[in-house]
């Protein structure tokens, strides 16, 4: 199979593709800058099977791209997380976070299904959302939200292929807490998006203590558990809606939107 995953520069993108090139697949990890590209080109050059070009999903001349390497599977993973409290941000930081993670993934899926079906090509749309969507953070809701709309689309998205009997699938990957960076990057940059005379902003030094804490807790070491699961569904004919893991986040997740939602 031909697979593209966006967002492949490190982490579970980059081993899922890495994992799906090494069992014979033909995988394009796409970078959002050509900094990012530079690097993986160098990392990457041992592994077969494996290419990697810029692909910024927000820019519509970047994402018709797609359309000329006959793909059998795209995996939408590029996102980004932004921090601050709802009340102090402003409207256009959490826009923006908006227009990452929800819309321009939306218009990946939109174009990557219509060149499935003009193909007739019984193609896999796999998007990654995440249990934050489930689970609110504090501090951390603008992503959250983006996720839980995110998870919401997709799952509607999966009903309507259904409907009209479509062999186009399309699933969910819901990892929990991975110790990949992202999350403390997201922490960490939440200072720049809250109000200098508000009162979370004067409190952003404990919070930003506490948070890079907690996750340091929680966070699994290794990101495999996901990365098995994802490059099995991906395999399927088949794949099932919801790709969750770690366990016990997942399960966690799963008794908080049964008992506090």
């Amino acid at each position: 199979m031909k697979i593209l995953i966006t967002g492949g520069a490190s982490g579970i993108a980059y081993e899922v593709g890495e994992s799906l090139a090494k069992k014979g697949h033909f995988v394009y990890l796409t970078t959002h800058t050509k900094e990012q590209c530079a690097l993986l080109i160098k990392k990457i050059e041992k592994v077969s099977n494996l290419s990697c070009f810029c692909l910024d999903i927000t820019k519509e001349e970047d994402r018709k791209k797609i359309l000329d390497l006959n793909l059998d599977v795209l995996i939408n993973h590029a996102g980004i997380g932004i921090g601050g409290s709802i009340i102090e941000m402003k409207v256009e930081d959490i826009r923006m976070n908006y227009e990452v993670n929800v819309f321009s993934t939306i218009e990946m899926l939109k174009l990557a299904y219509h060149d499935f079906k003009r193909r007739n090509v019984a193609g896999k749309l796999f998007v990654t959302s995440s249990l934050a969507g489930i689970i609110p953070i504090p501090l951390l809701g603008s992503y959250c939200a983006t996720k839980s709309s995110l998870t919401t689309f997709v799952m509607t998205l999966r009903q309507e292929l259904y409907l009209i009997n479509s062999p186009i699938t399309v699933s969910l990957i819901e990892p929990g807490a991975y110790r990949t960076g992202f999350n403390q990057v997201m922490i960490d940059n939440k200072e720049q998006y809250l109000d200098r005379n508000g009162v979370f902003y004067r409190k952003r030094v404990a919070w930003t203590k506490f948070q890079n804490f907690l996750f340091f807790l929680v966070e699994k070491r290794s990101n495999q558990s996901i990365v098995r699961k994802v490059v099995r569904q991906v395999e399927k004919k088949k794949p099932k809606l919801h790709i969750k893991a770690p366990f016990f986040q997942s399960l966690g997740a799963k008794l908080f939107a049964l008992f506090f939602r």
